[in-house]
């Protein structure tokens, strides 16, 4: 299973918000910006990549902490969310005044943000005063908003009284090559990786490939000189009503998901305040575990009405779960 590491920022009745970090690619991610003070500020200074649900308070406030500690530093940000994100992070960053810039490394927050089946692209930049730069507007042909060639973050737009996102990052399964075995083989260098690209290729399944003065099928040399490294996926799903409609896109998103973080911000007996909030009860976060298939299930945003004592929360998720393999932590 690749290295990433991840985990929740804050105590489960505090702001909502996970952190991921993607060894061996340079990624620091967070999946909403609430109080982020409980993060390492080396960690907040090497964030990359951040994928807001939507901009109330308890997910967006920590924006003007990370602007503070990413002064001083050359870099560039991503950030990816839903309609308003790129207009709220513009009021932000107009907040300030930015007059001695000159003297400022360049800090560049590059913003996509969806809105009616279209990603509109924006630039801030510090040198230019975080002025407002429309880029570019694409149309979303699937429910990708990031990808690169190690993982993708895919996404669902879900109710919560506004339109916000839910969120899926997903580091597929990759085929690696058997460094001691293909010793055995005659090849060097760019020749491998060759091989590689054959190898990860199905339709050259009924093929042969030539090697020095010998031919090898597809399947000898898969079985052979490969071994699949299990990819993981983690999802992300936070403020939503527990409507039919919702849950279905939930489950159809997260399907499959190694860790689930879901909100289960009510016990069931208090299911009438959660539907007026537009927020899950522990029995619709349970559902939707076991409906998804999901490995693990990782609650957090749990009511104030409930202090401090998470136990309600857990006892109450254990029960609905009890006939399950589904962990919970």
């Amino acid at each position: 299973m690749p290295r990433v590491k991840h985990y929740l920022i804050n105590e489960r009745y505090e702001d909502p918000g996970i952190f991921l970090q993607v060894e061996n690619t340079g990624d620091y991610i967070l999946f909403d910006i609430g109080n982020i003070y409980k993060l390492d500020r080396s960690l907040i200074k090497k964030i990359n990549k951040i994928f807001i649900t939507h901009t109330h308070m308890d997910h967006f406030i920590g924006f003007d902490y990370l602007l503070r500690l990413k002064l001083g530093k050359q870099q560039i940000v991503e950030i990816f969310g839903i309609y308003p994100v790129a207009e709220n992070i513009y009021h932000k960053l107009q907040g300030y005044i930015w007059n001695l810039v000159e003297f400022e490394p360049q800090i560049i927050f590059l913003v996509k943000q969806y809105k009616d089946g279209y990603f509109y692209h924006y630039r801030f930049d510090i040198k230019k005063k975080f002025k407002k730069e429309f880029i570019k507007r694409t149309k979303a042909k699937n429910n990708t908003i990031y990808e690169n060639e190690n993982y993708k973050v895919n996404f669902a737009v879900l109710d919560h009284k506004i339109p916000i996102l839910g969120y899926s990052f997903v580091f597929p399964d990759r085929l690696k090559l058997n460094k001691e075995l293909i010793k055995e083989l005659p090849l060097k260098g760019k020749e491998i990786g060759k091989l590689k690209e054959f190898l990860e290729n199905p339709k050259n399944c009924k093929k042969r490939l030539k090697i020095k003065n010998k031919y090898y099928t597809y399947d000898f040399l898969k079985k052979r000189y490969t071994f699949t490294q299990k990819g993981i996926k983690i999802s992300y799903i936070t403020d939503v009503l527990g409507s039919k409609e919702n849950i279905e896109k939930i489950i159809k998103l997260v399907k499959d998901s190694d860790y689930l973080y879901c909100e289960s911000v009510f016990l069931e007996k208090d299911s009438e305040q959660a539907s007026k909030v537009y927020h899950l009860t522990t029995k619709q976060t349970a559902e939707i575990a076991k409906l998804a298939n999901v490995r693990n299930l990782v609650p957090f945003h749990f009511s104030r009405r409930y202090g401090k004592n998470t136990k309600l929360i857990f006892n109450e998720l254990s029960k609905f779960l009890k006939d399950t393999d589904i962990k919970v932590y």
